[in-house]
């Protein structure tokens, strides 16, 4: 049986480790895999998260456009960009997720032309756009505030915390039609292509139904995200569901040099309560997670989240990157304030993403088959098979070397290295350096 097997590791520290006494591989007649046509879109997806404010303080929208064929060669397929509205300036904290006016934009950001060229340049690209939508309250400076008072409610809950934000009160079919309604907008008049909801479970679940069913009207297919882990809205409409849970496992795994087996366990729990058909976003940090801790915490490197953005994508799920995450930037990153960066395909980290994400959607046949752990407590090890498709992911999940054992099956088998397409004999054994990982296609 003819098997797929993918060796990925650090270009930096990937040694050859073909045999000298095995003949030479000459594989340029061999059957290559193809891709299934039926294929879950989802599993050829790539979705990248875009903070405006790291990459210009003025004319953002056409400094991120500048940006796109880097995220091209990532093979980014989904362009999520944090909320573009003009924020409130009324009890606020100078947070994105105060919006002042559904309908405007940042004017640091770019103009409504300037949004519908990034948006038309993405198209052409077959990038798709998400804006990110909080529906769940408005700056006190909402117009809506100053005119319709009765719009709004009491905080509960989490609402409690936020003193920079009015609650929307939803038991008014008023506010639902105008939510409505200002998101459909935008897929009118800019062509996005979809929404990430913030705080979702905030807003009923009869109102996402409705509003995803009004903007699938103005685009079929249009992608819908949740940050919530409330899987009635998956019912609701939406397509994909945050991973919280699987990012405190990652997180543990890395800082704690423990917790293999429980990340296995957590993905798995994840997906039993996801409905076919559906997905999850996997990711390593969020704009969130980088300005409540640094990166560092858990990931002590950009090695480190390299590694662990390894195992995340190819365990399961959709993969994210938070922009800064590719150009190795672990330090603390609050997303209220202005952090310009440098963003370049000659950054090392940018070009290790690029090989790893040139990997992952070149093994869509198979990352979406049957999944059998061999890892041990250090080092996340695991298969990937569909039909004749195969792979084996290996990660060294700590700064010191380990010593590893590939399973029986794999060793001495015909193999490339996805990264730089040499053709290889898988090795019986190996020795990995700190954070190094690899992907055998046999």
């Amino acid at each position: 049986m003819k098997k797929i097997f993918l060796f990925l590791a650090l270009p930096l520290l990937v040694a050859s480790c073909k045999p000298k006494e095995l003949p030479v591989i000459d594989d340029k007649d061999k059957e290559q895999p193809t891709v299934d046509p039926e294929l879950n879109k989802a599993n050829t997806t790539v979705v990248y998260e875009c903070n405006e404010r790291l990459f210009a303080q003025q004319n953002a929208f056409n400094a991120i456009r500048s940006y796109l064929p880097v995220l091209e060669q990532m093979q980014v397929n989904v362009l999520w960009l944090m909320p573009i509205h003009p924020r409130g300036t009324v009890n606020a904290v100078g947070s994105p997720y105060c919006v002042k006016d559904y309908y405007a934009i940042d004017p640091a950001f770019g103009t409504m032309a300037d949004l519908k060229a990034l948006v038309d340049d993405c198209h052409d690209r077959g990038m798709k756009v998400m804006l990110d939508w909080i529906a769940n309250h408005t700056a006190f400076d909402n117009q809506w505030h100053n005119d319709h008072p009765d719009w709004y409610t009491t905080p509960v809950g989490e609402e409690t915390n936020w003193n920079d934000v009015a609650p929307l009160n939803y038991a008014k079919t008023e506010v639902q039609q105008a939510m409505q309604d200002a998101m459909v907008y935008w897929v009118s008049e800019a062509d996005i292509d979809g929404f990430r909801c913030d705080y979702a479970e905030g807003v009923p679940n009869t109102f996402w139904t409705n509003a995803i069913n009004a903007i699938r009207e103005v685009k079929p297919e249009a992608i819908m995200l949740a940050e919530a882990s409330n899987t009635s809205l998956y019912q609701a409409g939406f397509d994909w569901m945050y991973s919280w849970n699987y990012l405190g496992a990652v997180q543990n795994v890395f800082r704690n040099s423990r917790g293999l087996s429980n990340l296995f366990t957590t993905s798995n729990n994840e997906y039993n309560a996801t409905p076919a058909g559906k997905e999850r976003l996997r990711y390593v940090t969020t704009h969130d997670a980088s300005s409540e801790e640094a990166p560092a915490t858990y990931y002590r490197t950009a090695g480190g989240e390299l590694a662990a953005a390894c195992v995340t994508f190819f365990i399961g799920g959709v993969p994210m990157i938070y922009s800064s995450q590719e150009i190795g930037d672990v330090a603390q990153l609050d997303f209220f304030n202005y952090h310009i960066k440098s963003f370049s395909a000659d950054n090392a980290t940018t070009k290790a993403y690029i090989a790893l994400m040139k990997a992952y959607t070149a093994s869509a046949e198979a990352r979406y088959g049957e999944l059998t752990n061999h890892s041990t407590d250090q080092v996340a090890m695991f298969s990937r098979k569909q039909g004749k498709a195969e792979l084996l992911v290996i990660v060294n999940t700590t700064a010191a070397e380990q010593n590893i054992t590939l399973p029986m099956q794999w060793q001495r088998e015909e193999c490339t290295d996805l990264l730089t397409g040499e053709k290889m004999y898988a090795p019986k054994s190996a020795t990995l350096g700190a954070y190094e990982y690899r992907i055998y296609r046999i």
